[in-house]
């Protein structure tokens, strides 16, 4: 690497380091939801593809790829540790453990509270709680707190400032509107895949819908790692 490319990269981190230092906006937070949801769902495809040699479906959404869990973490990361940077990198490193296993267990539980079903399932790990959560995610969310503020973060706010404001609105209004009606359909296909579980007919025209369109067979499909509480014993451990 030459002098001039060491001088570029210094100027590029000190342009990072400057809009990652300006308050925070309803705009900038919803790009880094966005860039994250999207990023952590190739994540989980390419690690599942690399550990188990599978291609599958990792969104949170029927339609999209998308994670939510993965979006909701980076603004929960973002308003934790904003301003953080000057902290020690142990501290950070024990926050995001402890924040993201806080986390994760609460986004296990309200699937298992809104839909009957759980994706993902620790109890074959050790240290694990109610196998919502174990030791090794909690120590990767100490390590992702610490790669956020140290440089994801930073990284992001210049790529976001890089877009010019009314394009990028426009942009982002387009995507909240696709993203709404992607989860208003995820969230009522499950809701009702569950009620199917639990015998309840369906008593309206949105119910005999979704039976029609978003039968469990094409459910299990988009979400193959998903399990049904009563189909793997989860209700046992209670």
């Amino acid at each position: 690497m030459t002098k001039d490319d060491l001088l570029e990269t210094g100027e590029i981190w000190a342009e990072a380091a400057q809009a990652a230092a300006q308050p925070l906006t309803p705009y900038r937070v919803f790009w880094l939801f966005l860039i994250a949801g999207f990023a952590g769902d190739l994540i989980e495809v390419v690690f599942w593809l690399l550990t188990r040699g599978e291609l599958i479906s990792r969104s949170s959404l029927i339609y999209g790829p998308f994670s939510l869990v993965w979006g909701l973490a980076a603004v929960l990361l973002t308003l934790v540790f904003h301003r953080m940077d000057d902290r020690s990198g142990g501290r950070v490193f024990i926050t995001g453990a402890v924040l993201g296993g806080a986390y994760e267990y609460i986004c296990s539980w309200l699937q298992e509270a809104l839909f009957g079903a759980c994706f993902w399932d620790y109890r074959h790990l050790p240290f694990n709680i109610d196998g919502r959560v174990n030791l090794v995610f909690c120590l990767f969310w100490g390590l992702a707190a610490l790669a956020w503020v140290r440089g994801v973060y930073p990284a992001l706010c210049r790529l976001i400032d890089r877009v010019p404001l009314r394009r990028g609105r426009r942009m982002a209004c387009a995507a909240a509107l696709l993203l709404a009606c992607s989860t208003i359909v995820s969230a009522a296909a499950l809701c009702r895949m569950d009620q199917r579980r639990k015998d309840v007919p369906a008593l309206g025209a949105v119910s005999r819908f979704l039976d029609q369109a978003y039968p469990d067979s094409l459910l299990k499909a988009r979400y193959p790692n998903m399990g049904i509480l009563d189909e793997i014993g989860w209700y046992s451990q209670d």
